[in-house]
């Protein structure tokens, strides 16, 4: 009983002292072996592409936890989305950017240099997602401090417009890793379907402003926030366009 009140300092210590999972994820390259770039440049290609797919795991990621954040407001959410916006997605294109210029250097045939190439830009599209995610959050932060709250519709809506943006990131990222041309062509129907469904919303959201069901401030912020969607799906679609025109 006496020791009762010291309950949470002891959970707080023993946490900090044995961390958890996610406190020892290491947040760096894992394919980026620079003794290849002079031995093995080809191989050393491969492996770029490989890190390249590492990179947009955790685009991925950040992205489902700016989601969640806007769903659950849990500050646990935010604090992992910008770890792993600012330490993983950060590092890993700032990396894999230095290993493809010095890879640029070694004898590559024609097709090789298209690729290194292609996966740089495509490291930028990853990158990209991964300040989108960050935009979210940092708008979700804004959001609770100003007490805004969505309606169930709203909400239910940005639970679609997610769903089928995060589906439509993994399989981009499906296509480069598997080189399907037929996915990455299926991709561009499913681009244009979430564009479509962004320009439905918008209508959908201005007209419960219309009707008082949604608050002004809510309202411009649920336009700003699919926006970022369709602009996640444009750099997904990025690397599809890529996979389809065999240049990655």
């Amino acid at each position: 009983i006496i020791q009762f009140p010291f309950i949470g300092a002891l959970a707080y210590f023993v946490t900090k002292l044995i961390p958890g999972e996610d406190e020892v994820v290491k947040y760096e390259p894992l394919y980026l072996d620079e003794n290849l770039i002079t031995q093995a440049p080809s191989i050393a290609l491969g492996n770029a592409k490989k890190e390249l797919l590492h990179l947009g795991t955790y685009a991925e990621k950040s992205f489902d936890l700016a989601y969640r954040y806007i769903v659950n407001q849990e500050e646990k959410l935010a604090e992992k989305g910008h770890k792993t916006e600012e330490k993983a997605i950060n590092t890993i294109d700032d990396q894999l950017t230095k290993y493809l210029i010095r890879l640029s250097s070694e004898a590559l045939s024609p097709k090789e240099s298209e690729s290194l190439t292609n996966i740089l830009d495509s490291s930028r599209d990853l990158e990209r997602i991964g300040d989108h995610a960050e935009s979210l959050i940092n708008l979700t932060d804004y959001l609770i401090r100003k007490k805004v709250v969505f309606s169930d519709n709203a909400l239910a809506e940005l639970e679609d417009i997610y769903q089928q943006t995060a589906t439509f990131v993994k399989d981009a990222l499906r296509s480069v890793e598997e080189d399907n041309q037929e996915l990455a062509a299926e991709l561009e129907q499913r681009h244009k379907a979430i564009e479509k469904l962004e320009k439905k919303l918008r209508k959908t959201h201005i007209s419960r402003l219309n009707k008082g069901e949604c608050t002004p401030q809510a309202g411009v912020n649920f336009i700003d926030i699919i926006s970022h969607y369709t602009r996640v799906a444009d750099h997904a679609m990025n690397l599809a366009e890529k996979v389809q025109l065999e240049q990655i």
